[in-house]
């Protein structure tokens, strides 16, 4: 998985859906990157953990769970 995959708004990247983060999921592009590659997730273009396809409807609802309308 490559970071940008990863659902982003305003240079923030969501990884609440793949890592269990305390606060909210919203990190930077560095740590995104650093997460994705302490996973074993970095840097590759294979999608092991399905994500990145997510339907608008789907980024709607994950928004509205932290709190983020559209």
């Amino acid at each position: 998985m490559n970071v940008n995959e990863l659902m982003n708004m305003n240079d923030m990247y969501y990884v609440g859906n793949i890592i269990d983060v305390d606060g909210n999921g919203w990190v930077t592009k560095a740590e995104a990157q650093q997460i994705l590659n302490e996973l074993g997730m970095g840097d590759d273009d294979s999608n092991p953990g399905g994500y990145g396809d997510e339907s608008p409807e789907e980024y709607r609802r994950m928004l509205a769970e932290v709190g983020i309308k559209i």
